[in-house]
């Protein structure tokens, strides 16, 4: 499928995981094309035990911002307002820069000190924070499995963060403490190996498995760009304990994310 017109696509992803393993994951994104200009955002908490609550609203709110060298962001309409406080150095890489489009990822926060506020309450644990930009519609790229993940250490001292392409285009990143990797990463059901240590995975717990178009029809707004991602497309994410040992062989315990999306 080929698009036409130009194309931007803005999606920040925040994620908060209490220590007792309840994640809180929030998206806030914009989408310029065909005529379309809007932003949505959204906000699960998966608590353990319980079904996922979620809440998403086409209403405009501001992205989050970085001030004072911590990553803010506030919905009102949703009730929630987040602070991650990073404790690692950030990073940035151009995933794809050609003819098609550029796709430039910032990893501003691999690994934070974060607090929520929901309605009032407030948690804290863990946090991450990314923010893509794509000029480029991510179901024209030749993937067919994207895994992505993110480890924090339960200080939120030490991070590990991947993203493996698999298909026609097949390319991995790592970034340990906030360090590209100078090699490519070894992606495995089981865990993640690099030159900076070695990531194992613990026992997953699922936090969702759904259809990535299905998602997107069931917001009215979106309709016309449902229309145009393949339904094929299906994500699923987990949450696990995992251990990270690094060159020096010491390790650390600490909550990692992690998904697959299958584009055929």
């Amino acid at each position: 499928m080929t698009s036409r017109g130009s194309f931007e696509l803005v999606k920040w992803y925040l994620d908060v995981v209490e220590p007792d393993g309840t994640a809180t994951i929030a998206y806030w994104t914009s989408l310029d094309w065909l005529g379309l200009n809007l932003s949505w955002h959204n906000v699960t908490r998966y608590a353990l035990g319980a079904p996922p609550a979620e809440r998403s609203s086409l209403r405009g709110v501001p992205a989050p911002v970085v001030v004072d060298q911590h990553v803010a962001w506030r919905s009102a309409r949703l009730g929630v307002e987040t602070i991650h406080e990073p404790s690692t150095a950030s990073a940035a890489l151009d995933l794809l820069d050609d003819a098609n489009g550029r796709i430039t990822w910032e990893c501003l926060a691999p690994a934070a000190r974060a607090r929520i506020d929901r309605e009032g309450i407030s948690t804290a644990g863990s946090g991450y924070v990314e923010r893509m930009t794509m000029t480029v519609p991510p179901w024209e790229l030749p993937i067919d499995e994207l895994r992505w993940g993110r480890w924090i250490s339960d200080d939120a001292s030490s991070s590990v963060v991947w993203i493996d392409w698999r298909g026609a285009l097949p390319r991995r990143w790592g970034v340990v403490n906030g360090a590209v990797q100078p090699a490519a990463v070894d992606v495995r059901d089981d865990g993640v190996d690099s030159a900076a240590g070695r990531l194992a995975l613990g026992a997953p717990r699922t936090l969702h498995d759904r259809s990535v178009g299905k998602m997107l029809r069931g917001i009215s707004a979106l309709a016309r760009v449902a229309a145009r991602v393949p339904m094929r497309w299906h994500e699923t994410k987990w949450c696990c304990r995992a251990a990270f040992t690094d060159a020096a062989r010491v390790s650390r315990q600490g909550w990692t994310i992690h998904e697959i999306v299958r584009f055929s």
